[in-house]
Parts: C-alpha cells; structure tokens; sequence
C-alpha cells in the first residue's frame, strides 16, 4: 500500500508538489500555489515560482485581458528587479519569464473562450 504524503507539512507539500509534472503544476490555480509556496522549503521555491507565476498571468489575463500588456511587459522587468533586490523567495530565472509570458497567453485564449459562449 502506498503511503499517503503528509500535506500538512511543508516537506509534505514540497513532496507532493515535486512528484507532479510540469504539465501538472501548469494546471494548479494561483492561489493553490501561492500557498504551497509559502509552506515550502527555500531550496523548493524555484521549482515552483516558474508555475506559480504562470498561474497568476494566466489568471489576472482570463479575468481581465486588457491586464495582458502590463503583466507582459512586467515579465522581465520582474525578474532583473529581484536580480538586484534580490530578496525574493526564489531567484531570478529565464524558466520564470517563459512561464510568465505562456501564462499571459492562455489568459488571452481564455478570456476569448469565455466571451464565446
């Protein structure tokens, strides 16, 4: 039998969120990962914060399209900011940016589906 993982930790949810594929992770909503990052390991942070920013430019897009441009156009910005700032939870990274901009993408073809139907 299969032991089930201790969601109620961090190790846990670390554990969980590693064992799934980026495929996976890309379906996760913001809010699911915003909070399992908070519960996670620094040395987890940049395995998750590529999808997590996904999540969030996909979402804020879906929800508001005219929101494509400025998230888009954050994208890099973002990223060089927390290479100087750098006290992020996850470091700067070009995975971030691809993400980011994927998220934006299916956001766009989310709003026009929704105005579709």
């Amino acid at each position: 039998m299969q032991q089930s993982k201790d969601l109620g930790s961090p190790d846990g949810i670390a554990e969980a969120l590693l064992s799934l594929s980026g495929s996976d992770l890309a379906k996760i909503p913001h809010s699911l990962l915003y909070t399992a990052r908070s519960r996670v390991p620094k040395e987890q942070q940049n395995l998750i914060s590529p999808y997590e920013h996904r999540a969030f430019a996909r979402e804020a897009t879906m929800e508001n399209p005219l929101m494509a441009l400025p998230i888009a156009a954050a994208v890099i910005p973002y990223q060089l900011y927390k290479a100087v700032d750098g006290k992020s939870r996850s470091t700067p990274s070009i995975d971030q940016v691809l993400q980011g901009f994927l998220g934006v993408g299916e956001g766009l073809v989310g709003a026009v589906k929704n105005t579709m139907r």
